[in-house]
């Protein structure tokens, strides 16, 4: 029999698996003198992991990625972790591209996938994921199309999301044309319309993707994820026209709300013969995903981005690094958990140091502060499917549920979505509000009114009742989370008048009476 001869450079655990086998069952004095004659040992034999790097969005070059590829792929000769050279792919895709949509770029990462490491996946091996802004729904939305229903198959082991627009990006409205011209951060290249309309603040895409994550779990399968993100303002990038590039609880443009991957999605339904009942139709929550907000990451930037700023000199002791090498680390339930509470602990440390900034300038001093915000997201329809275009939203507090009687500061922001004026997204203090909330004065109190137009009048033919919800303090602590999104989906009763449409035997002519009945129809 001729000697199995392996080249221990390239030795993985299937040439184990197969060639020791055969020499097992010949002589074992073979098996010895091939432990011998390699300069690996078995407990020095590692198994191959595959990182793929997926950039985002307006991106047109990939030193996007700072040198964090370079980093890892240097640990991985050191034997720090287990990536071999020649396993680290750069992802790129076009997103600047008008004629481009999210579900393109998904479809198109698959074929890129199975064109790139085919035979790996053919024998059975997984990879690792790196995103990074629009990247995390580029993945996700991937893995929805091809593996909802059977994540078992998927060939991802660990997604690593850094700065991720999971719910959207508040910049995102500002359209092609401002955005482009923020150079800090867009290089004056204008995204794309379609993947700008997905990250809009409230899109139809974004939350179809994001109700369809309520289902999933991702660890049960062997899937690790994580979101990574910080929420430093690199005020060298600060654009004194668009606010959003320096708002409070986010990183100059991803909030730290709208990154987190752990949401809730609460449906109140509109009952009752008079409508006079808001009823809870569904509450879910996503199964728990590991997040932590980094220290000193802004977005974007090679002075403190959460990916561009990592470099060869400063990997070792960069938060970005250090913690992307402990996620890659994760192997089982048990240590995914672990570093879940680590990260936990680790947002709660960073919120904490990051809560006062001071900025000294030769002119002024200035300070700023950040507390942890919330971000709601109202998607407002009607019990026959139509959204609402016409309506007002108001917040009310206190014993008599007053729009007035909010806390002061509480306020951050608001935004309707341009494409579907049903969707509303307001951004709240989440630190003054429960402080506000939680007195004797206020009793704990929250909710919120909406008017919606056409409304109930005596010449009313089609309208919507006045809509009052009343939450406890106990409710919202249920609903609302700080550095969290909550989706809340209202359905209102469209309500019309018998007097629309109605037939008579009276065959002598006349005038068509317009004057509602004031009774409804069915």
């Amino acid at each position: 029999m001729n000697t199995v001869r392996a080249n221990c450079f390239s030795t993985s655990y299937e040439f184990l698996s197969i060639h020791l086998t055969s020499l097992f069952s010949c002589k074992i004095i073979q098996y010895h003198r091939f432990l011998h004659q390699c300069p690996y040992r078995i407990n020095k034999l590692r198994k191959i992991m595959i990182v793929i790097f997926v950039h985002g969005w307006s991106v047109t070059h990939t030193n996007t990625y700072g040198e964090l590829p370079q980093w890892l792929e240097r640990e991985g000769k050191d034997g720090k972790l287990d990536i071999q050279v020649g396993n680290i792919y750069l992802g790129h895709y076009i997103s600047f591209d008008d004629t481009v949509t999210v579900d393109d770029i998904a479809r198109a990462f698959d074929h890129a996938v199975r064109d790139g490491i085919a035979d790996k996946l053919r024998d059975g091996e997984r990879f690792a994921c790196i995103t990074h802004s629009a990247g995390g729904p580029v993945v996700r939305k991937w893995m929805d199309l091809y593996f909802k229903n059977n994540l078992a198959k998927c060939p991802l082991s660990h997604l690593i999301m850094l700065a991720p627009a999971n719910h959207g990006s508040a910049l995102a409205q500002l359209g092609k044309s401002r955005l482009g011209r923020i150079k800090s951060f867009f290089e004056g290249i204008e995204p794309g319309q379609h993947v700008l309309d997905w990250l809009e603040l409230g899109s139809d895409m974004s939350w179809k993707l994001n109700e369809s994550w309520l289902d999933y779990n991702c660890t049960t399968n062997g899937i690790y994820a994580f979101v990574l993100t910080g929420q430093k303002i690199d005020r060298q990038l600060y654009d004194a026209i668009n606010s959003y590039t320096g708002e409070s609880g986010s990183d100059g443009v991803i909030r730290v709300a709208a990154a987190n991957m752990n949401y809730s999605l609460l449906k109140l339904h509109q009952e009752g013969t008079n409508g006079e009942n808001l009823v809870v139709a569904n509450m879910t929550r996503t199964k728990p995903m590991a997040f932590g907000v980094l220290p000193g990451c802004s977005h974007s930037g090679k002075r403190m981005g959460i990916i561009r700023s990592v470099t060869m000199a400063n990997a070792a002791t960069h938060p970005t690094a250090i913690w992307i090498l402990r996620c890659l680390q994760v192997k089982n339930r048990d240590s995914y958990n672990t570093l879940t509470k680590e990260l936990a602990k680790l947002t709660e440390e960073t919120q904490h140091n990051e809560h006062i900034q001071v900025v000294n300038t030769p002119l002024y001093k200035r300070k700023y502060i950040t507390n942890r915000y919330s971000m709601i997201i109202f998607r407002l329809v009607d019990d026959r499917g139509n959204y609402l275009n016409d309506y007002d939203l108001y917040l009310t507090a206190g014993p008599q549920y007053s729009e007035h009687a909010l806390p002061k500061g509480f306020f951050g922001d608001r935004q309707r979505n341009q494409h579907n004026q049903g969707k509303l997204t307001y951004y709240l203090d989440y630190d003054i509000m429960e402080a506000g909330i939680n007195t004797p004065k206020m009793q704990g109190n929250l909710g919120f009114r909406i008017r919606a137009r056409p409304e109930a009048s005596d010449q009313a033919l089609a309208y919507y009742k006045l809509l009052d919800f009343h939450s406890s303090l106990a409710d919202i602590n249920k609903i609302l989370h700080p550095n969290e999104t909550v989706m809340v989906e209202i359905m209102l009763q469209r309500r019309v008048d018998r007097t629309v449409s109605r037939i008579t035997n009276i065959l002598t002519p006349a005038k068509i009476n317009s004057k509602p009945s004031g009774k409804t129809v069915d």
